[in-house]
Order: structure tokens, then C-alpha cells, then sequence
């Protein structure tokens, strides 16, 4: 039902990101990016477990943002075939 995925992705970091610290910046752009979204192939996305490495940082001309290639686990949300899930709703 819950499984973790690795993904590889290259992440642009807006340059007003750049004071926090460099896990802090890239966590909350990859969380405004992934979570509660539904990616193909892989479902709905519940969280960013980790971040597993942060590598080749470079600026592409005339752009004040610096863009990062960034490996990290997700865990997603998968049900199963015929899978019953029952909830109660909080709020409409």
C-alpha cells in the first residue's frame, strides 16, 4: 500500500531560497513540486522521506536561480487490487 521510490530529478532553487539552508530550500521545493499530486506510473504522493544526494549545482545564463541535480525517496500511495479502505470525512 505504501512504498518508497527513488527518483532522480533536476530541481531549480529560486534565488529568495538561497538564505535557508541548502536541505531546508530544496525539501520545501520538492514538497510544493510532489506531494499530493498523483505522478504516472507511480500514484498518489504522501510525503518526501529523504534526500539522498545533492550534486552538480550550476546557473544558467541570464538566470539568478540555481538549478541542482537532486536523488530522493518518496513515499507514495499504491492500493492494491480490490484493497477496501475505510476513513471517516472530517470536513466537506
Amino acid at each position: 500500500m505504501l512504498y518508497l521510490c527513488l527518483i532522480e530529478h533536476t530541481l531549480r532553487l529560486p534565488s529568495q531560497l538561497l538564505g535557508l539552508p541548502l536541505n531546508e530550500a530544496i525539501k520545501g521545493e520538492l514538497e510544493s513540486l510532489f506531494l499530493d499530486k498523483v505522478i504516472a506510473n507511480l500514484v498518489l504522493c504522501i510525503s518526501v522521506y529523504d534526500i539522498r544526494s545533492i550534486d552538480g549545482v550550476f546557473v544558467f545564463p541570464g538566470d539568478g536561480a540555481s538549478t541542482y541535480t537532486v536523488e530522493f525517496r518518496l513515499v507514495m500511495f499504491r492500493p492494491f487490487v480490490g484493497d477496501i479502505i475505510t476513513a471517516k470525512l472530517k470536513e466537506s
